[in-house]
């Protein structure tokens, strides 16, 4: 008996150790579980923290671009708009967003800049950021020229999905440019009039040759025909030669004409050889009639320059009848005026006018292209502000230097070489 009860006891005694472990194995899990479920806990108030400053950072990121005065938008690839913000619906005269939102950005640029836009969105989605001009027509015709800057939008892998352009109206931006212009062409115009005028003497000398040239040879002809010793055969050559001298003096005239002629920028490829002796034959009665010598030092060799030959005329016409008035005003001993062309780098020419003058002082040599600015007694201080137009708006540029004894103008000029790059990078974004 003695021995059941101590196998009882025993067991009980082992059940108990048991169900002390278990209650103990029991109590260590659900401690780890609470404290799990504190972690799960604090995790989900961080993360619930996150999102609410992720979208109060997005409320606040909303709110500024919404309040933006210029338009921000979102593009996909294929040009269809994403998003856009009150600015933008503005911009494009949208009523509400379902007008624009959804449909492609190309509904509202000009068909002629739709592959512009194009190519320009490629290079985004390729990884550029770029500014690129265009010419719009909103949703009510409404034609605007805009300005768009553009920048890939990345997600957080750092793939591109999306184009954000910023966009604004440049409308009253290129119409004061072409304002300006226009009045900077009427300005060279009424420079050239005013030119001419005083240049009336030479113009006169230069036609009273060929029409001279021309009474002298038919008054020949009649007294020969009078006096019957002239056969068909000797007619012919006087003939020839008032023919030639007739259209000598329609020549001129021409040329008078297209100097004074109002005209837009009409540039084409031009020998600037060819011009510069144009010049000079049109100063050259100027310049005999103040004893200054003109000297032509021309690279034969030079490439063509794209150029308005009546404007880059007006340059080099004002330039050398400054130095010759230079020469006569200060009476100069040695009276020279050289002109020399020569390669200025591979894509543009240069042209030196210098003379034997007295030359420009430091103080005023940073201040003779300004507008009303003058050395002479009577000058209005127009010319040279001119041609440094006429010169930019060729894409050239023109300074002055003065060493010694005289002045020096030089100008550049871009060669054909330069406009064929130029149209072949237009044609491969057209393209």
């Amino acid at each position: 008996m003695s021995a059941g009860n101590d196998f009882i006891w025993l067991a009980l005694v082992v059940l108990g150790g048991l169900l002390a472990a278990a209650l103990i194995g029991l109590g260590v899990a659900l401690l780890r579980l609470r404290e799990a479920e504190e972690k799960i806990l604090e995790r989900e108030s961080g993360h619930g923290s996150i999102l609410d400053r992720l979208q109060e950072n997005e409320f606040r990121l909303r709110t500024i671009i919404e309040s933006e005065p210029e338009c921000v938008k979102l593009q996909a690839e294929d040009g269809t708009v994403l998003e856009i913000n009150p600015a933008g619906l503005r911009l494009v005269d949208a009523n509400q967003p379902a007008d624009i939102i959804g449909r492609k950005i190309y509904s509202v640029v000009a068909p002629e800049y739709i592959e512009i836009y194009r190519e320009n969105m490629r290079r985004v989605f390729a990884g550029e950021a770029v500014v690129y001009e265009f010419r719009a027509i909103t949703l009510k015709n409404r034609i605007a020229w805009m300005e768009t800057h553009a920048a890939p939008l990345r997600d957080a892998r750092g793939n591109i999905y999306a184009l954000l352009g910023i966009t604004r109206d440049i409308t009253e931006h290129k119409l004061a440019e072409e304002q300006a212009r226009r009045h900077q062409t009427e300005l060279a115009r009424v420079a050239r009039l005013s030119t001419m005028g005083e240049m009336a003497t030479g113009i006169a000398h230069e036609l009273n040759q060929p029409l001279s040239a021309i009474a002298n040879f038919a008054r020949g002809c009649i007294r020969r025909l009078r006096s019957d010793r002239m056969t068909v055969e000797e007619l012919i050559e006087p003939l020839e030669e008032v023919c030639e001298q007739a259209e000598r003096a329609g020549e001129i005239l021409r040329h008078v004409r297209d100097f004074v002629r109002k005209s837009e920028l009409q540039t084409r490829p031009m020998d600037i050889n060819q011009i510069v002796r144009a010049v000079v034959k049109f100063t050259e009665h100027e310049a005999r009639h103040q004893r200054t010598m003109v000297r032509l030092q021309l690279d034969p060799k030079l490439p063509r320059v794209i150029v308005d030959s009546i404007m880059i005329e007006q340059v080099i016409c004002n330039l050398v009848r400054n130095a010759v008035e230079a020469i006569a005003e200060a009476n100069s001993a040695r009276r020279e005026i050289t002109i020399h062309t020569r390669l200025f780098d591979d894509h543009a020419v240069e042209v030196e006018i210098g003379d034997t003058g007295p030359g420009l002082s430091e103080a005023v040599i940073d201040q003779v292209f300004d507008q009303f600015f003058t050395t002479k007694r009577d000058g209005v201080g127009m010319g040279l502000s001119i041609s440094r137009s006429i010169i930019e708006s060729h894409g050239g540029d023109v300074r002055a230097e003065s060493g010694g004894t005289g002045a020096t103008f030089r100008f550049t000029l871009p060669t054909s070489d330069r406009q064929a790059k130029k149209h072949e990078r237009a044609d491969s974004i057209h393209s």
